[in-house]
């Protein structure tokens, strides 16, 4: 059982003054904080709650469930019970529509699902009257190849859940008690909420205290292992904490380093379990250190950052790891992009694109037409509007994990962004396109696929 030793946090290189300063900055920046800990070394530095809060209390965690759901199916994948390549649809004959589900969704992997690139943009079963987990297979598909961008979907975690569930005839959270976290002391009151119709949420549901939160992110720092015993499959968290996908267009700052199965990757070499309202585990493996939180920050789109600055600001500098890039930057475009590629009916409109390395410029259509945007680092666009608009912009370019990545920032009497995520799958191209509100930028918001022709 993993046991809450406590120590003093000067043993760990941290004064109780940095410790009383990342307190003061949560209350000055108004941050309801319901309770934090910190874990240094596998020792307790740090932990306080906020009445009626407490150490035994159960708190929803919302998503960080999720990297839950993504343990059990690492279990699952160890067992040899489903392997990561295969089609999620194969596990669910019951729920697929009678004609046969979508070509996309029918070549969704579980990985796809576990990275968060599947066919869909957002949770389907917000979209959809019955069975959450069938909504996955019924909603129609929101105009992307799976395995390509990034996009948020909590139903992808909740049909792992389902699948954990069907595969093993036991709750989720009874699965991984079983074969994990009962090792490591994880309360018997925890639970995770079912949805209506008795599937576990996978994606949201976990009701737990913060120290089994803690708990959890403490094995995972460790690979999986505790005492010695390999808990959690190895090869499997060696994957799951990698970053697989860029997360560039996120709104958030802390959202767009990357993406792992179903952790977020830290912006300073670490991982995360993230969930709304300010539920974390922000994990750096090379100090062997985590900072656990619960709050209620909902009712502040800015309160999540709060907590993130707070703790960069503060207990970040020390922990002496490395600010060095955690892969190093590969600014040669991927030979994939080569050719042009036309797009299957898409809401947005586009009739094809082509990428040319050489020039530095992205050719696309539009239904106002061709058009051309120029990119480089602080490469305004010489005499050349945005598409659409009377405005010039400025665009800037880069290659990431396979993908390129396009910015775009209108300058002038009016000001705004374009931001293009552009993913390659065997001789397809999945598109990502986020914009803010201005209505010159209609075309440049959404979904897109498209096939390679030359």
């Amino acid at each position: 059982m993993f046991e809450f030793l406590p120590v003093p946090p000067e043993e760990h290189g941290i004064s109780l003054e940095v410790v009383g300063d990342f307190e003061r900055r949560l209350e000055e920046r108004q941050v309801r904080m319901h309770g934090y800990l910190m874990l240094s070394g596998g020792r307790l530095i740090a932990e306080r709650y906020w009445p009626p809060y407490g150490l035994d209390v159960n708190h929803r965690m919302y998503s960080v469930t999720k990297s839950f759901t993504a343990l059990a199916i690492g279990l699952l994948a160890g067992e040899g019970r489903i392997a990561l390549t295969d089609p999620v649809c194969k596990y669910f004959p019951d729920k697929l529509p009678p004609a046969g589900p979508h070509p996309w969704c029918a070549e969704t992997t579980v990985e796809d699902m576990l990275t968060m690139r599947t066919c869909h943009g957002s949770t389907t079963y917000k979209r959809y009257e019955g069975d959450w987990v069938e909504s996955f297979f019924r909603v129609e598909p929101a105009d992307h190849i799976p395995g390509t961008v990034f996009a948020y979907d909590t139903s992808s975690s909740h049909v792992l859940a389902a699948l954990t569930e069907r595969m093993t005839g036991m709750t989720m959270l009874d699965y991984l008690r079983k074969n994990a976290l009962n090792e490591m002391g994880f309360s018997k009151g925890a639970y995770i909420l079912p949805d209506p119709y008795g599937v576990s949420q996978g994606g949201t549901g976990l009701m737990c205290t913060l120290r089994d939160v803690a708990r959890t992110a403490y094995l995972c720092l460790h690979g999986g292992v505790f005492d010695g015993r390999a808990l959690l499959p190895r090869e499997f968290m060696g994957r799951a904490l990698q970053n697989h996908v860029p997360t560039d267009l996120q709104s958030s700052m802390d959202e767009q380093f990357g993406y792992g199965y179903f952790f977020w990757m830290a912006r300073k070499r670490g991982f995360v379990m993230y969930g709304m309202g300010g539920q974390l585990a922000l994990c750096f493996p090379e100090a062997d250190f985590c900072l656990a939180t619960m709050a209620d920050t909902i009712g502040d789109p800015a309160g999540l950052q709060k907590i993130y600055d707070s703790f960069y600001e503060t207990i970040w500098p020390c922990l002496n790891i490395s600010d060095a890039p955690v892969e190093p930057v590969k600014p040669e475009p991927p030979a994939a992009f080569s050719g042009r590629y036309v797009f299957y009916d898409n809401p947005m409109g586009w009739k094809w694109a082509e990428i040319d390395p050489r020039r530095r410029e992205l050719r696309f259509e539009t239904p106002e037409g061709p058009a051309a945007l120029g990119y480089g680092k602080g490469a305004y666009q010489t005499g050349r509007m945005f598409p659409g608009t009377s405005y010039p912009c400025e665009c800037e370019g880069e290659w990431k994990r396979g993908h390129f990545l396009l910015r775009c920032f209108v300058t002038g009497e009016e000001q705004g962004h374009v931001f293009m995520d552009f993913a390659p799958k065997d001789m397809r191209l999945g598109v990502r396109v986020t914009a803010t509100g201005e209505p010159f930028f209609r075309y440049f918001r959404g979904f897109a696929s498209a096939y390679k022709v030359e």
